[in-house]
């Protein structure tokens, strides 16, 4: 948890800044505070990618197994058992049989 600070505090912050380092070396101060507080953002935004990435990752190898599961749900021996394939196929055979119609004789 990073700590806020007010005008107040700033300008106290400042003044004491002033008094202990001294307004000459205060610039040089400031810019060697602002390098370190520039590679602290820069710390924390390289940790902040990493975890983004990994959560990037881990959502594609969720898709791609969902994209698996999906391929292997249409597949019909996944669907089914022997005995149902084994009623199918005799269902399909007597509807086969029951359309295939003769040609009526004397009809040409």
């Amino acid at each position: 948890m990073i700590p806020q600070f007010g005008f107040a505090e700033i300008v106290v912050l400042a003044l004491l800044a002033i008094i202990v380092v001294g307004p000459k070396d205060l610039p040089k101060l400031m810019r060697t505070m602002g390098g370190f507080m520039a590679k602290i953002r820069a710390m924390g935004q390289e940790f902040k990618d990493a975890f983004e990435d990994m959560d990037a990752e881990d959502e594609i190898a969720q898709m791609r197994k969902e994209i698996e599961e999906l391929k292997n749900l249409g597949k019909i021996e996944n669907l089914v058992g022997d005995d149902i394939q084994n009623e199918m196929r005799e269902l399909d055979a007597d509807l086969r049989d029951a359309t295939d119609v003769s040609s009526p004789k004397g009809k040409n």
